[in-house]
Parts: structure tokens; sequence; C-alpha cells
């Protein structure tokens, strides 16, 4: 597991055995529903005491759980579990092994920070993350562990049935569509939100986004943009007919 400055005295461990649990993912998209498990619960096929079973077990203060998604030349976005005892919450991290700190991209908890990607960005990084040969054009690891920092007011018209599919492939038993219809209306903490597209990167219009100016460098927004993909290839969605949400 990658060292993560900031937490070298934290509890910290590898995450990625949980990815092919289908109550982690049950788990994890808690971030997305502020809390709620009905609609995770009919989704996933999960009784409601087995998902909160789960979440205590990742929410373990003894036990932080990191997972990472790769990204180019090095760099990784650490999705970690700050289980801090009454006041746990989520980074969402991007480091590179020669940087002495980390460039926080959100935080989920109850002073949330974000959000941290658009749906341009998350196709990307989850296209960017499958392995190479696969069947799968997308990454549904990858693609799941970031959608609780993805916001977009913006969305193409099959965005439903991209997230339903990944939903699916992460071991969803129910009515995926119902389940990434809500998932894709609500938006986590800060709903929908819009995104400008500048010379220096993609800036979030959102208050309390890391991604906006004075927030993050210039050189840094820029960097970020880079990384998560660059513009050519990430919007490969531009062309076609968009939503606009209510």
């Amino acid at each position: 597991m990658p060292m993560i400055p900031g937490y070298e005295d934290d509890p910290l461990v590898d995450g990625a055995y949980l990815l092919d649990e289908p109550l982690f993912w049950a788990s994890h998209l808690l971030q997305c529903t502020n809390g709620v498990e009905e609609p995770l619960c009919t989704g996933f096929g999960v009784s409601k005491a087995d998902l909160m079973q789960f979440f205590a077990r990742v929410s373990d203060e003894r036990r932080w759980p990191v997972l990472s998604v790769p990204l180019s030349a090095g760099h990784g976005l650490h999705v970690l579990y700050r289980n801090l005892p009454g006041e746990g919450g989520y980074d969402y991290l991007l480091h590179h092994p020669d940087w002495t700190a980390t460039v926080p991209l959100a935080a989920v908890e109850g002073c949330f920070r974000g959000p941290g990607l658009c749906w341009p960005e998350l196709l990307a990084v989850a296209r960017e993350a499958a392995e190479a040969g696969s069947a799968q054009r997308l990454d549904p690891h990858a693609f799941l562990l970031l959608l609780p920092i993805m916001s977009d007011a913006d969305l193409p018209l099959d965005a439903d049935d991209v997230l339903a599919a990944m939903l699916t492939a992460c071991g969803a038993a129910g009515d995926t569509g119902a389940l990434a219809r809500m998932l894709l209306e609500e938006q986590g903490c800060w709903g929908p939100q819009h995104w400008t597209l500048t010379p220096g990167g993609r800036i979030s219009e959102a208050r309390y986004a890391f991604r906006r100016p004075g927030a993050m460098s210039s050189d840094m927004l820029a960097r970020v943009s880079l990384l998560l993909g660059p513009v050519a290839r990430a919007d490969t969605t531009t062309a076609q007919a968009r939503r606009q949400r209510r």
C-alpha cells in the first residue's frame, strides 16, 4: 500500500480485498444517498441489517481502508476511509510518490468539500483503469469508487445505462436501472453542479469545491484536469445530445 503523507500515524490498511464484495459497493454508495439505505438495499438485493453490519465493519476506527485508482505517470487517486470516532468521513486524495503532500479533490463528511470530478472525467479515469484486452470498456471498480465525488448538471443521454451496467458488474442484482436513475438525480452531498472548461483546465462552480479558483493554485488546477483525462479524449460525449436535470 502506498504511503500517504499526513496519515503516517493512522491505522491505514489496503482495502483492495473489499472490491469483490457486493456489500462493499452498497456500503460505499451510501455516500451518494446521504446515508439512506433503502434504494441500495433494493438495487443490490441485500437486507438493511446486512448492509449496516458491513458498514460498521468498514467504519472500524482501528482499521482505515484505502483503495486506489491508478492514473498516468505514477499518480494515484486514493479513497481513504477516515474512521475517526464520532467524526468519520471519506477523503479523496491525488498523490504521486515524489510529492511531500497530497492534493485533496473531495471530502465526503458532515462539512463536505467537493465535488471532485465531472462525468467525462469519471469516464476517462474508468477507461484508463480498464485492463488491456478486457471486455470491459470501463473499469467498474474505478467507476463506482469515484462515483460519490462526481457531480455534473449536464449528463449524456446514456448516463443511466452506463451506471446501471457498472452496478451490475459490481454485483447489484436488483433493479439497477432505477438505482442508477436515482443516484444520478440526487448526486450525493452537492447535487448536480456545473463545470467550466477554461484554458487552464476544468473548474467547479460549487461553493465548497477544491477545484475552484482560489482554493487550488492555477498550476495544480491544470495538472488535475490533465491527470483526470485530457479534454480531447475525455469529452467523447460532447457531440451527443444532453439532458438538463430538473
